[in-house]
């Protein structure tokens, strides 16, 4: 017999399953078992082949199809071929039921290699197999659960399970309290049943019933045999292919707790001696104790009595009536009896291994109702359950536990349990505990650069035992750390977990513990505390908790980061152009120092203000040794000059001008300094260049050579200055105390000469060093400007005279307009000029031009050679640049009342008019002029006036103005003034606090004026809104003195707002208001009543009630209050509580009664008769 895997060689035989379209799908997984191969939703399977049968093939050979769906499968139209395209059987009619067999007789299938195709009614080939001809005549091919063709029995088995399909096994779990007698195991209440089946393929499902029962009941889950009595459950499982397992049986036997049998005592307390009754008996009985098999007692009568019975066991004792093979029963319950424990010390602290205090003594005492529980056991049980000792009671009831190792068995709870019988079912038992309480460990901050926003810097904790100050981070440890309350990241170390989780990396080295934001991490400013637990004797309770804080700074507004190298030496000149790689950032590491953010021009304008580089290099790096590269990364090109010396990085964050600083160190180098450092051009200088290494020693020896620097290229040298180099032989100007001289004359102006010094040390080194002097024009020209007055904007015409030496002067010059700014500059060598382009070039020595500038300011002009020879330098003349002032009557309009008003303007400068175009920003032509937002007209400017008619104000805000002068090619410039276009002045009048009253009429009345004359604004329509409605409701309009009166009941607190015109003008606020209610005259030492109610007459209760400023008390639940005033006179009474508007009101105190004369109050009741009676009289 062969076994293999379908699709697999065997020997000759191969039998295959192919998926010919992309329309077929796999059996769902609980059928896979047989590795089907089925159209969607038709789980069609070929189980059984028989190809050569016993005797003639012809109409004998079979092919079994099996339907494993739960519904009928129709086959009409399907068809099964051979190779030869023989068709195999007829499948017209054939219809399959759920969970069934057929089989299809037919002829041809060959006895050797052969193919079944099988094809749906589409006529699609939806499977074939190959087989070879290897099984013994009149056997079958089978396939089994394991998805393998194997041999069959002769003659197959043809429309039903396959002979090697193995059914289920199904196993029975009871649940419920179980006791196991020598009568049989008995149930003391109702059974739950669990049928659990396994299968090698896929189960179809499970059945049971009770014995005797003709039908059987599906399983779907637990049941419940409910009792007493005895039954006999039956149940079987069968599978996919439907193989049946023969029916299992279980019995379940139930004690019949509530039958006539009664027991005396029902309960007991262990080791007590009792008489036990049993009456209403039938049959055999026995007494069993808990945990046994066999009855300590029995009987057979329907009156049992068992005197002196002690009770040595706790626990449930059972009193068994068997009567034909069942059984009723009764409990007794024998309690154990409780140990009063007491252990010492309550509480300790734990203390580390190996250190004094870490060995302690546990004791006590153990006693049953105050006698010694002699003999008792007693377990010391550390934290994690393990026992670590074992005592037993001495006969004064102590026990002793002596160097009990603290350090190594941990912090926690350890229990002092003590018992008398069994451990698990003890029959007296009782317990205390000691804690040994965790310690506080030392954590201290060492390190804190951790900057917010970004993944620099670290937070350091040193983190140790506080006995002996050891690293305490070598054990099992959970750290975390907090902010605001909330957990924000954690490491947790033992046996099982290395897990870290949140922005912060941790890292444990010996003492220390160390927090990094890695990125893209980045560190958050705030405030955080770090909670740290270790548990050193590793057996999951913790030794030592403690916590410490710490803050993240916030960034400051930039900030920077060197990337390249943090020391460079000073090289030889064709090396010493030295990257400096920086990158910068905002507030944090996700904001770039780009050209965007720092405000650079893309043709690097402003890079060396906001990226400045100092220090000892030749000269400040113009901005082509910028480079931008990404990310706020910038490369600079710098020329170190100087050993032992720093190149400082200093970067300015525009808007802020926030500062952050680098600093590059440079090793090795010498030292060259140079006097003067300025030379004039074509003029003869004497030159000290001192040369020294870089600890300050001299050198006499130095090779120290003068070059012009290129003017192309910085840091470049071009050519060797004449006269220019000397070789050190430590004679005087030629090394001689370091100092080396030269006489020099200057070829070219506004040029660098670098002074370049090499020596060798004793050592061999070759060191350099570098000194830079300015070869500079000679400031011999003198300038004459007019005019010393301009208009900004205006195309002026400037006359120009130079003269040098007194004499007038003519060569090829440039002019340069400079503002005072770069003026400065220029004075300073901080402002290349040839980055500025000549406003004019001239070869006379009297010209004119013309230029335009727009801003205000003082402007120099500055006039040098083309040769860069002679200049103006420090004698620029300067000229005033201001601009024109414009005056508009009215000076101001009120949107919405003023209309068709002329605007008259008067333009002028330095105080006389001017003739040009007036741009007034903020009106706008509609057949006549409205003031418009964003809109612009222009205004013919004679003699320095013009005007606009029919104006009319429809929006809020301010006319401004620009001016362009007459001139041509004159420029369009702000000029000064403004007309302001705004609502009208609202006064709320009445109430003059601004205040409504809510649930009463408030009577309101506002007045609308014109805020330039004054006078009152007629016809303007008010809206209010209210608290319970948002949409604007018209009240009407102002009257000819520009008032209005309205009267309005609140009904929710909050504001009224009023509008004009739609403009917002004014709130009122709605309260509920107070008021006090009392006698408006009272006497003396006369205790009266107070009452604060609302305007409504509603008690407030909780009112504080001052009197003249002093505070009387609070109000009751009725609003009232007592009081006595002690003087005469006028007093004020208020009332206040928070949400009300407060109350007030005054009374007189008037003299009370004379006290002693008799009579005096009967003629006040007289008095008081007549006055009624006087009332009475005029009602009349």
């Amino acid at each position: 017999m062969y076994r293999k895997k379908l699709g697999k060689n065997i020997g000759s035989l191969v039998i295959a399953a192919v998926i010919v379209a992309s329309a077929f799908t796999i059996l769902p997984g609980e059928h896979r078992k047989a590795d089907a191969l089925v159209v969607p939703g038709v789980p069609l399977v070929i189980t059984e082949i028989m190809y050569n049968p016993a005797g003639v093939d012809t109409g004998n050979e079979w092919i079994e199809l099996y339907n494993m769906g739960a519904s009928e499968l129709n086959l009409s139209g399907w068809t099964i071929k051979d190779d030869a395209d023989n068709v195999f059987g007829d499948l017209t009619g054939v219809v399959i039921p759920a969970y069934g067999y057929y089989v299809l007789n037919g002829s041809d299938l060959n006895n050797g290699v052969e193919t079944i195709h099988v094809f749906d009614a589409t006529a699609t080939e939806v499977m074939n197999i190959t087989y070879d001809d290897t099984a013994t005549e009149n056997h079958s091919l089978e396939l089994n659960e394991a998805d393998e063709w194997v041999e069959g029995p002769e003659g197959g088995t043809p429309g039903a399970v396959n002979s090697v399909m193995v059914p289920p096994v199904t196993t029975a779990t009871l649940e419920d309290t179980l006791y196991s007698w020598d009568i049989g195991d008995w149930y003391v209440g109702n059974v739950t049943v669990t049928l659990t089946a396994t299968d090698n393929s896929s189960l179809k499902g499970t059945q049971y019933k009770m014995a005797g029962d003709a039908d059987w009941t599906m399983y779907t889950g637990p049941f419940v045999i409910e009792g007493p009595g005895v039954f006999e459950i039956n149940y079987c499982s069968i599978d996919i292919w439907g193989a049946e397992e023969p029916a299992q049986t279980i019995t379940v036997q139930i004690l019949n707790t509530s039958s006539a049998l009664e027991v005396t005592p029902t309960t007991a307390d262990w080791n007590t001696t009792h008489t036990i009754v049993v009456k209403n008996a039938q049959g055999n009985v026995g007494l069993y104790a808990p945990r046994e098999t066999t009855p300590r007692k029995t009987g057979t009568s329907a009156y049992i009595q068992w005197s002196l019975f002690t009770f040595d066991v706790s626990g449930t004792w059972w009193v068994v009536d068997e009567v034909g093979g069942e059984a009723n029963a009764a409990p007794i319950e024998v309690s154990p009896l409780s140990i009063d424990v007491n252990a010492t010390p309550d509480t300790l602290d734990y203390t580390k291994l190996g250190v004094e205090g870490s060995i302690q003594t546990i004791e006590g005492t153990a006693e049953i109702d105050g006698a010694a529980a002699a003999g008792a056991t007693v377990n010391l049980i550390r934290p994690d359950g393990t026992i670590i000792g074992t005592d037993t009671v001495a006969a004064d009831g102590t026990f002793r536990f002596l160097d009990i190792n603290i350090g190594n068995n941990g912090a926690g709870e350890y229990n002092v349990s003590v018992y008398i019988g069994n451990a698990t079912y003890p029959d007296a038992s009782g317990y205390d505990t000691v804690t040994v309480n965790t310690v506080v460990p030392n954590i201290t901050l060492v390190n804190n650069d951790a900057v917010g926003g970004f993944d620099i810097g670290s937070v350091t904790f040193d983190v140790t035992y506080p006995e002996d100050g050891a690293a305490l981070l070598a054990s099992y440890y959970n750290i975390s750390i907090y902010k605001g309350g909330e957990l924000y990241a954690w490491y947790i170390y033992n046996d099982t977990l290395d897990e870290q989780h949140g922005p912060v990396t941790f890292a444990v080295a010996a003492k220390l513990l160390n927090l990094t934001a890695v990125a893209p991490n980045m560190w958050e400013a705030g405030d955080y505390t770090i909670k740290i637990w270790v548990d050193v004797t590793e057996d999951g309770n913790w030794e030592y908790i403690g916590e410490s804080t710490y803050t993240v700074a916030a960034a400051p507004d930039v900030n920077t980061k060197l990337l390249s190298a943090a020391e460079i030496d000073v090289k030889d000149q064709a090396n010493n152009s030295q990257v400096i790689q920086v990158q910068i950032f905002g507030k944090n590491m996700t904001t770039y120092g780009n050209k965007t953010n720092l405000k650079i021009g893309d043709n690097m304008e402003n890079v060396t203000d906001r990226i400045k580089v100092e220090g000892d290099v030749l000269y400040a790096p113009p901005k082509e040794a910028y480079q931008y590269w990404k990310d706020g990364i910038w490369n600079i090109t710098v020329f170190p000059t100087k050993g032992s010396g720093t190149i400082y990085i200093n970067v300015t964050w525009p808007d802020t001008e926030a500062v952050a600083s680098e600093k590059v160190d440079i090793k090795d180098g010498g030292a060259a300094t140079v006097e003067p450092t300025t030379i004039i051009v074509d003029t003869l200088t004497d030159i000290t260049v001192t040369v020294k290494d870089n600890y300050g020693n001299i050198i006499a020896n130095a090779q120290v050579t003068l070059y012009y620097e290129d003017e192309g290229t910085p840091y470049a040298l071009d050519g060797q200055v004449t006269n220019g180099s000397i070789t050190g032989d430590g004679s005087s100007g030629k090394g001689l105390n370091g100092i080396y001289e030269f006489t020099i004359s200057s070829e070219y102006a506004a040029r660098n000469i670098i002074v370049v010094a090499t020596f060798q040390t004793p050592g061999g080194d070759t060191f350099y060093a570098y000194a830079k002097i300015r070869s500079q024009p000679a400031h011999d020209l003198t300038v004459a400007l007019t005019p010393g007055d301009v208009l900004a904007g205006e195309h002026t015409e400037f006359t120009v005279n130079i003269t040098r030496g007194n004499t007038s002067y003519a060569d090829n010059f440039e002019f340069y307009i400079l503002n005072a700014t770069q003026r400065q500059q220029l004075q300073d060598g901080e402002l290349d000029i040839a980055t500025l382009t000549p406003v004019y070039t001239s070869t006379k020595a009297n010209d004119t031009f013309k230029h335009n500038i727009t801003e205000e300011g003082t402007y120099y002009l500055y006039v040098r050679t083309t040769d860069k020879k002679h200049d103006n330098m420090d004698s620029e003349p300067s000229f005033e640049v201001s601009k024109a002032s414009v005056t508009a009557t009215p000076s101001l309009l009120v949107k919405n009342v003023d209309k068709n008003v002329t605007l008259d303007f008067t333009v002028s400068w330095n105080g006389n008019p001017v003739n040009g175009t007036l741009y007034a920003h903020g009106l706008q032509e509609v057949a006549s002029y409205h003031t418009y937002v964003n809109a612009t007209v222009t205004i013919t400017i004679v003699n320095g006036t013009g005007n606009l008619t029919n104006v009319s104000a429809i929006a809020i805000g301010n006319i401004t103005f620009e001016f362009q002068p007459e001139a041509e090619h004159s420029k369009k410039v702000e000029a000064d003034g403004v007309v302001q276009v705004t609502t009208p002045t609202v006064s709320i009048i009445e109430p003059a606090e601004k205040v409504a009253f809510l649930a009463e009429e408030n009577l309101i009345t506002i007045q609308v004026k014109h805020p330039l004359t004054g006078n009152g604004i007629q016809g303007l329509k008010v809206e209010i809104t209210t608290p319970t409605s948002s949409d604007k409701h018209e009240i009407g309009e102002t009257d000819a003195n520009g008032k209005l009166l309205f009267g309005i009941v609140p009904l929710l607190t909050g504001k009224i707002h009023i509008y004009v015109e739609g403009e917002h003008a004014g709130e009122i606020d709605i309260w509920v208001g107070l008021k006090v209610v009392a006698s408006s005259e009272v006497e003396k030492k006369q205790e009266f009543t107070i009452r604060i109610t609302t305007r409504g007459g509603k008690a407030v209760s909780g009112a504080t009630v001052k009197v003249d400023g002093t505070t009387l008390g609070t109000t009751d639940e009725n609003g009232e209050i007592k009081y006595k005033p002690e003087e005469e006179g006028t007093v004020t009474i208020t009332a206040e509580k928070t949400g009300y508007y407060a109350g007030s009101m005054k009374i007189t105190v008037k003299a009370g009664a004379e006290e002693g004369v008799p009579g005096f109050e009967f003629v006040g009741i007289a008095i008081a008769i007549t006055l009624v009676a006087l009332i009475l009289r005029r009602r009349r």
